[in-house]
């Protein structure tokens, strides 16, 4: 079973923009393996800051197995992520 492991920057401003409404998608995600299919292990990791610095225009910053989503929104993280766990079958 492949895993994938979902950070999350949780400083104030990525939480400001919707950091938390990230993490509870992922949550409710998690539920739905088995009707979407996947066959993967989620991992979500609060992480106070994912890159350096003031990063304001940025946030919410996610990072999907090493890959960083800018402006990240709870539907860019699902489909990246529903993507890596069906290609894992």
């Amino acid at each position: 079973m492949k895993k994938i492991t979902v950070e999350v920057c949780a400083c104030t401003q990525c939480v400001l923009n919707g950091a938390m409404h990230i993490i509870e998608s992922i949550e409710s995600l998690k539920k739905l393996k088995v009707q979407l299919r996947m066959n993967a292990q989620i991992a979500i990791v609060p992480t106070p800051s994912l890159v350096e610095g003031k990063h304001s225009d940025i946030s919410p910053v996610v990072r999907i197995n090493g890959e960083i989503i800018e402006k990240a929104s709870s539907e860019t993280v699902m489909a990246k992520i529903i993507s890596q766990g069906q290609r894992a079958n």
